[in-house]
């Protein structure tokens, strides 16, 4: 039995890059780079890093919102299926990857198409970050929270309006609510409206892109208890993507860390945040403010610019930032190593750190 919602193996996500008179292909900016990551059923995962590390594009991604550029997603796969295809494509037996490649397009979600990607959609939604700009505002509250039973044909004609209500029940809103326009809502009921429309077809897995960051700091916290609430009411997997760290602590389960592309460290939340191994995560929870002015830390100030996606360092792509660095980080590229219990870290001096 797996116990792994997503497994996701070498996810590559690159944007082309034309120039010249004739707009030539010239390079191809890397926002997601290799990545390979579990997502457990009905956990929460944070999925952290700077602005522009590529979190959004690896969840964008796993949605199928974009199309990959290589590598594969196994959803709600045998674990054995899985090993078996994954030794079958790295044989160097013609035939077996031949095998392999025809067993991808029924278990790998970055080859479905069709009737297999609509199917797909029922199982995997989101919520965006802004509710100003994913709800339509020419659209009342009861057709947008009814949207997606209309367009997987779950819900027709009377029973729309009952569904549209019950769906406003779970996330805190009513009756009055159904004949609203988005624009009649506070910033934390729009957000409310999102979240009642990813729960529409009963999926299985949200992804979520920042959800509270536009919202006040006392709706935050009303927003936040909604989704562990509505999480352990029905058994949901998040991927939480954010870049506020306390938001994460108090959601997720498990912690990963990306930069650049790259995932360079994951492992449960507490750990994270009391043994971080890898010297990027460590300057992240550095600056996390202390409401107390009379304690003090030491803030790692990274020096240097965040390398170029289009042309990323060749190894370690922190070690131009990074105050550890030696020799072998400017030269082989780390992976990410079991360090314990399965905190994994992608860093060579980890263990002197």
């Amino acid at each position: 039995m797996n116990t792994n919602l997503l497994d996701i193996r070498e996810l590559k996500k690159y944007y082309p890059v034309k120039g010249g008179v004739f707009r030539h292909h010239v390079g191809d900016v890397k926002a997601v780079d290799g990545v390979d990551l579990a997502v457990k059923k009905g956990e929460c995962l944070g999925l952290v890093g700077e602005s522009g590390c590529g979190k959004t594009t690896l969840g964008k991604t796993i949605l199928r919102l974009h199309d990959s550029t290589d590598g594969r997603i196994y959803f709600d796969q045998s674990e054995e299926k899985i090993q078996k295809v994954e030794k079958a494509l790295a044989s160097k037996n013609p035939k077996e990857q031949e095998w392999a490649r025809d067993e991808l397009k029924t278990i790998d979600i970055t080859k479905y198409r069709g009737k297999d990607l609509l199917g797909l959609r029922k199982k995997v939604q989101i919520v965006f970050q802004d509710p100003s700009n994913s709800l339509s505002p020419r659209m009342l509250a009861k057709n947008i929270v009814t949207e997606p039973l209309v367009a997987q044909r779950v819900v027709r004609g009377r029973a729309l309006e009952a569904a549209a209500l019950e769906l406003l029940e779970k996330v805190g809103l009513g009756k009055a609510h159904l004949k609203r326009y988005p624009h009649e809502f506070s910033g934390g009921q729009r957000q409310r409206l999102a979240i009642a429309r990813a729960l529409a077809t009963s999926p299985e897995f949200i992804m979520m892109d920042e959800p509270t960051s536009a919202l006040d700091v006392s709706v935050q916290a009303q927003i936040l208890n909604l989704l562990k609430q509505l999480q352990q009411e029905f058994n949901l997997t998040y991927l939480f993507v954010t870049h506020h760290l306390l938001v994460v602590k108090y959601t997720s389960d498990r912690i990963a860390v990306m930069y650049l592309g790259k995932i360079v460290e994951q492992g449960e939340t507490a750990r994270i945040f009391e043994q971080s191994l890898h010297p990027y995560t460590k300057a992240l929870l550095s600056a996390i403010p202390i409401p107390d002015p009379y304690t003090g830390r030491k803030r790692i100030i990274l020096t240097g610019d965040v390398p170029n996606p289009v042309d990323p360092p060749p190894a370690c792509r922190f070690a131009p930032r990074c105050s550890y660095a030696t020799d072998i980080c400017r030269e082989v590229e780390p992976q990410l190593e079991d360090a314990e219990d399965g905190h994994l870290v992608a860093c060579h001096r980890w263990r002197e750190l």
